[in-house]
């Protein structure tokens, strides 16, 4: 009672991680550092962070030591290896568009070994007006429904906080977004030459609905019964599933 999964990466994910400990009966953090194999930069700035909010939180709350966590044949199954299918079943396609699921479904073991432990997530649905593709009002909902399938609350304290204002009250006003944190080699693949953010809400509400949400769930699933896992045999069957239905 009173622990929680904490997601490390950037500012967000700290200030999240505040935010509840302000507002929740938590007492204690379990840090968690989640790979892609994407990520380059300063490998040392998630456990800074985490530093940075063991001095913000005080004695009175827990922060462990932290977990790193990663599953790069699950990455690739969902958000790789059936890029072209992808695209020319739904019409939309990013790397990104799976990322965060992966990282929720990759802390979703341990948050079930901790006697179904919430999640903390620095998700939000606008950063100032900018518009994420790995952060969609939809690609949310889509990875709330797939945790709660599994048992576990995905906690988003700041996902309606629009106004980064309300972010450095958080965090203090030293702290700017995009600081701080490992870079991605795929960061802004779903823009145009004018960075604006290319993706139709139609094709991007239905590749939630038939594939992402229901590949998250099937390998809830596999875990749930079975020792080894073929993700990407999984992720193959929703996709047969979804091309089978039209023939």
């Amino acid at each position: 009672e009173g622990l929680a999964v904490g997601e490390i990466a950037g500012r967000d994910s700290v200030a999240a991680i505040i935010k509840v400990c302000e507002t929740h009966n938590i007492d204690a953090v379990l840090p968690t550092i989640v790979y892609t194999g994407t990520e380059y930069g300063d490998w040392s700035s998630p456990l800074r962070n985490i530093e940075f909010l063991k001095n913000a939180l005080g004695q009175s709350y827990t922060v462990f030591e932290p977990v790193f966590l990663g599953n790069p044949e699950l990455w690739a199954a969902l958000s790789g290896k059936y890029a072209t299918v992808i695209a020319q079943e739904f019409g939309v396609y990013s790397p990104c568009l799976a990322c965060h699921l992966y990282m929720h479904l990759c802390r979703m073991p341990l948050a079930k070994a901790l006697d179904n432990a919430p999640i903390i997530s620095g998700e939000r649905d606008s950063h100032q007006g900018v518009i994420k593709l790995s952060q969609t009002p939809l690609g949310i909902d889509a990875s709330v429904e797939v945790l709660a399938y599994a048992g576990i609350e995905l906690l988003l304290p700041i996902r309606r906080m629009e106004d980064n204002a309300e972010i450095r009250r958080l965090v203090g006003p030293d702290w700017e977004q995009g600081q701080r944190q490992l870079e991605c080699v795929l960061s802004g693949n779903y823009t145009d030459l004018d960075t604006g953010v290319v993706c139709d809400q139609v094709a991007h509400r239905r590749y939630l609905d038939e594939f992402l949400i229901p590949s998250g769930k099937a390998v809830v699933d596999a875990w749930r019964t079975h020792g080894g896992v073929d993700y990407s045999q999984i992720v193959k069957d929703v996709l047969m599933g979804i091309v089978g239905s039209r023939a």
